[in-house]
């Protein structure tokens, strides 16, 4: 019965990490996904896994979008200017919230808005979450992997 608890909080612990983002950000993320099964309009997520990046990188150019090799997941959420903003104003609460995430950067250029929070996740990985709004459109980006900040300043602003 012992091996039984033991092996359970193992895989407990496995599957919670297996996810990767943090929980809030996976319980903001299917909420999202709950608004589009209602049919509310504006929303759109995107989840696309390393392993596809990779795919999608031609051979030639692997050298050159190094990060993509390490990258396990990116979680996105775009918000229509129209769309309903409770999950990204929840998003950003939970960002400032400062309990999983510190801040990274904040940056205001031509009336775009761009936040930049991490959170640790084992030794060598990161979680950012990445907040962007202009004109009331608004995109939320969480990315999962072996990246640092400059990978993800030159995601945003190119090289």
């Amino acid at each position: 019965m012992k091996k039984f608890v033991i092996l359970f909080v193992m895989a407990l612990f496995w599957w919670s990490g297996a996810s990767g983002q943090s929980a809030g950000f996976n319980e903001l993320y299917a909420k999202a996904g709950e608004a589009l099964k209602k049919g509310e309009e504006g929303i759109t997520t995107v989840e696309i896994s390393g392993k596809m990046l990779q795919e999608l990188i031609p051979s030639k150019a692997k050298e050159r979008f190094s990060i993509v090799n390490r990258i396990e997941i990116i979680r996105q959420i775009k918000f229509a200017e129209w769309a309903d903003k409770e999950i990204f104003e929840k998003m950003e609460s939970l960002a400032a919230d400062k309990k999983v995430y510190e801040q990274m950067s904040l940056m205001n250029v031509e009336g775009q808005r761009v936040a930049v929070y991490k959170a640790p996740y084992g030794k060598l990985k990161s979680e950012y979450l990445i907040l962007i709004s202009k004109d009331g459109a608004a995109l939320v980006c969480d990315i999962l992997g072996n990246v640092s900040m400059k990978d993800i300043l030159d995601l945003l602003y190119g090289k």
